[in-house]
């Protein structure tokens, strides 16, 4: 019955129930396309909405930076000679070119393989968007996560994502990327002619490694302009954007080849490819096959350093903290540098040949050094440490900008503070005797010379600082004031001294940098005279302070000079002549060291040099480092160059067996050499206002116990000592010191006679004081003798005195070696061993004040020494006989 009432309404009769359901059916049309209609303007309109905001955030590319050069600063020697050329992580190197500066094969080769319908697409790749679409979007696919499929960008869409998208968001993958992505393209490509976009994009993408852009890719990789890229060249450099980091031809060079010979591909399945506007590049099938089977050679890396710590650490900070770290990076700076390039590689090779030459036996794994020209106050050697790249030895530490404790070093600046304080000069009388320090909190210190439980009594500052002895210093300190002193120090440059001190500040109680030190030096090395530049270098504590030159000009990629050093530079008097030249009088005086470290034992053969050495000793007086060795120094200082060099370890861990005459004093000594390389010094002058005449001053004495004052208390200036000593010295003329003086008559010297010091039985010179002075016949010369093929084992000593080596006789030896013999004489100052091997250069071993007779002499460690022909030296130092020596020639074996 339904069956038969359905098929009653389709049949002839039953034609209104067939006009209603049409109509219904027309109805439903009719809404459904109203509702269509509706929905598609909704659509529209929301996509015009959105349009909108999307561009309405546009900015145009000028703005954005686009195409922005990111020259890193280039960093030369002051010989034209590149150091090294900073690159932004970020950015890296860009210089943009004009599209005519550009290969048309590469141009080619970048349509063909990113954007074939670059010149007639409207900014997007309709195909490309489609494929991605259907990719990202489709829900069924099981092996791509939502909005994973491909890109299909154009070249508009890849120059929008690298210019208007942050790194950390072009990976993500979001439909709101992907549209303003699309809508930043079409309005490029509605206000920006195509051409201008190419050339944005071929000098913006990334081409591996830290170039951006074609112009900086192809002189990196090919040392060439873009203009001049073979067609197998452009190929490469064309298939590196689509995955930088695979096809980087230094890195993965098979990859690479693999990728050109792709992009050739492409190339010779196009009749023609669109390049400009009715510019065309046809395809040589010819010229494409054999650019396939061209080898790939391309340039190693061209951003080694030279001399990193001075680059990284030190001009480095200087530049931002002029120009800002975005100058830095981006303004293609050029930077001359004050450092001689060729000098750093000789001093680096001096400093690495001492420190492995004694590293087994001393425990010394590192070093540093700093060459300066006090005249000018520019830095030509920065040595931060022994090897940049090791991390055993925390190679990237600047020990040069570290702060340790200098020993002795600072001596000199001391004595200095006492001649400009107290009147004292190289002369004055001061005490040498045993004194405890006892210290606020109780802690009881009692400073000791290099030879312990020696001491010389009274003694001139002259000899006590020559020999470098502690306890004289460490009275000097206490005597002047430690406030005095260290005023006077960071008037010479010394910024780090921030914190309280006592006397020990004289023999290594205080924390100094290196280059501090050197710079310092300067100032004596230059008459009292410091030069330099305004302290620009972040963190100085005192920026009224000068600081040394390492920058001598700077010019932008416009070629505006930012810096001449010539309008810079600075000079200031910080110190008297005078006085300058009685610290410098002293420390370029042999027979002032005879004591320590022999008549002359620390000269540089051919020159007149200042040098001061200085051995630290970790501060635990009670802990398990006690007596070990903290680090070496030594300055050494012309009126042409001042070096100085640290030598020791960059975590503090302590040294053993070693000398400030081991490593440092001979790099020190080598480096002053390569630098004057055979010239001649600039002579040192005698100021007008100083003079010779005889010192009958001496320094208070103090009580052999002082206790240290209260915070704010005035210096110790307690005590007297016991006249009647004289000395013949330098004093500055009309010096208030307290002390009558009068010109000594000149030495008249009796013909057939000869002037000797009588201390060291060498020739007297004006600085000899006259109580050693002895008148003693000229020699006759002798025939000339062929000097003997070795060493004499034994030369004959005076009347009443011996030096004798009983063993070793000869022979070979190894290990630790006692040597025995015979060292007296009635007036003997001091026996001292040393040794010479097959660099000729004396060491010490050791020097003592006790006389030895048929017995043990001293110890002699040649572990560590290279094998070889060794000579032992033995001197007994007479007051009234002068030297007696003795030697012995040992083969070292292993």
């Amino acid at each position: 019955m339904a069956a038969s009432r359905a098929r009653s309404a389709l049949d002839p009769g039953g034609k209104p129930a067939l006009k209603a359901f049409a109509a219904a059916a027309g109805r439903f049309a009719a809404g459904l396309a109203a509702v269509l209609v509706v929905g598609l303007i909704v659509v529209v309109a929301l996509a015009i909405a959105l349009y909108r905001s999307y561009a309405a955030d546009f900015v145009p590319p000028e703005e954005a930076a686009v195409n922005r050069p990111s020259a890193g600063a280039r960093v030369y020697d002051r010989n034209g000679v590149l150091l090294y050329q900073y690159v932004d992580d970020r950015e890296g190197l860009r210089n943009p070119v004009r599209l005519s500066d550009v290969s048309a094969a590469f141009l080619a080769a970048t349509i063909a393989t990113e954007d074939f319908n670059f010149f007639s697409n409207p900014g997007v790749n309709h195909k490309g968007l489609v494929r991605a679409a259907l990719e990202n979007l489709n829900p069924f696919q099981d092996d791509k996560d939502l909005l994973e499929g491909a890109g299909g960008s154009s070249i508009t869409q890849q120059l929008v994502k690298n210019v208007y998208i942050s790194p950390e968001d072009r990976t993500k993958r979001s439909i709101d990327r992907k549209m303003r992505e699309v809508v930043y393209a079409l309005e490029l490509t509605k206000r920006y002619p195509k051409k201008q976009i190419l050339e944005w994009y071929v000098n913006q993408i990334n081409y591996g490694g830290v170039y951006s852009g074609v112009e900086a890719a192809s002189q990196g990789y090919f040392g060439k302009p873009a203009k001049d890229l073979t067609l197998a060249e452009a190929a490469l450099l064309a298939g590196i954007p689509q995955s930088p980091a695979s096809y980087d031809p230094r890195t993965s060079l098979q990859a690479a080849i693999e990728r050109r010979n792709d992009v050739l591909a492409l190339l010779a399945s196009h009749p023609r490819i669109a390049i400009g506007q009715d510019v065309y590049f046809v395809p040589d099938q010819a010229e494409i096959q054999a650019a396939m089977q061209e080898p790939v050679e391309v340039l190693p890396p061209r951003f080694p350093i030279e001399a990193p710590h001075f680059v990284l650490t030190y001009v480095g900070p200087q530049l931002e903290a002029m120009y800002g770290r975005s100058a830095v990076l981006h303004d293609g700076l050029i930077v001359t540098t004050s450092l001689d390039l060729e000098l750093q590689r000789r001093s680096q090779e001096i400093l690495e040949r001492w420190i492995q030459a004694f590293e087994a036996s001393s425990n010394t794994h590192n070093g540093a050094m700093m060459i300066m020209t006090p005249d000018n106050g520019e830095v030509l050697v920065m040595i931060g440490s022994r090897d940049y790249y090791r991390e055993d030895i925390d190679g990237q530490v600047n020990n040069l900008l570290a702060r340790n404790s200098p020993g002795s070093s600072f001596k000199p600046f001391v004595y200095l503070t006492t001649f400009l304080e107290l009147g004292w000069s190289p002369g004055t009388i001061i005490q040498d005797s045993p004194i405890t320090y006892r210290e606020v909190n109780g802690d009881v210190f009692q400073p000791q010379n290099p030879t312990v439980n020696s001491y010389r009594g009274n003694i001139s500052i002259r000899d006590a600082l020559g020999n470098s002895l502690n306890v004289p210093a460490f009275k000097a300190a206490q005597i002047v004031g430690v406030d005095k002193v260290v005023q006077q120090a960071k008037k010479l440059g010394f910024t780090t001294l921030v914190g309280q001190y006592g006397p020990s500040i004289a023999i290594g109680g205080v924390d100094l940098t290196p280059a501090e030190l050197t710079y310092g030096y300067t100032v004596l090395a230059n008459g009292g005279v410091m030069v330099g530049q305004d302290a620009v270098a972040p963190g100085r504590p005192d920026l009224s302070q000068l600081q040394p030159v390492s920058i001598l000009r700077v010019t932008d990629a416009r070629g505006e000079v930012r810096f001449d050093i010539e309008r810079e530079r600075r000079k200031r008097r910080i110190l008297p002549e005078e006085h300058a030249f009685l610290v410098t009088n002293i420390l370029t005086d042999p027979r002032a060291t005879c004591v320590t470290f022999g008549c002359g034992g620390i000269q540089v053969p051919g020159y007149q040099v200042a040098v001061k050495t200085g051995t630290s000793q970790p501060y635990d007086p009670r802990g398990p480092n006690r007596g070990k060795i903290g680090e070496t120094w030594a300055f050494g200082y012309t009126r042409d160059f001042v070096v100085g060099v640290w030598a020791g370890n960059s975590d503090n861990s302590p040294l053993v067996n070693i000398l400030s005459t081991s490593i440092s004093f001979r790099a020190m000594r080598d480096a002053m050499l390569a630098a004057y390389a055979g010239r001649p010094q600039t002579p040192w002058e005698q100021p007008a206002g100083v003079a010779r005449s005889r010192t009958c001053m001496h320094a208070p004495a103090l009580p052999s116990t002082v206790f240290a004052p209260a915070p704010g208390a005035p210096a110790l200036r307690t005590g007297a000592s016991r006249p009647g000593q004289c000395a013949d010295d330098w004093v500055v003329r009309g010096g208030n010191d307290g002390a009558a003086r009068q010109e000594p008559p000149p030495l008249e010297v009796p013909p057939g006679m000869r002037a000797v010091d009588r201390r060291t039985g060498m020739p007297a010179e004006p600085t000899t004081p006259t109580e050693f002075v002895e008148l003693r016949p000229v020699e006759t010369p002798e025939a000339p003798q062929p000097a003997p093929q070795q060493p004499e084992p034994t030369r004959a000593a005076p009347a009443g005195g011996s030096a004798a080596i009983a063993s070793p006789g000869g022979g070979s030896v190894s290990g630790a070696v006692v040597v025995r013999g015979t060292a007296s004489s009635p007036d003997m100052l001091y026996y001292r061993l040393e040794y010479s091997g097959p660099s000729g250069v004396w060491s010490s071993i050791g020097q003592w004040s006790t006389p030895v007779v048929s017995d043990a002499l001293a110890t002699w460690s040649t572990a560590g020494l290279p094998p070889g022909q060794y000579t032992l030296r033995l001197t007994v130092q007479d007051a009234v006989r002068g030297p007696i020596v003795a030697t012995v020639t040992v083969n070292v074996s292993r």
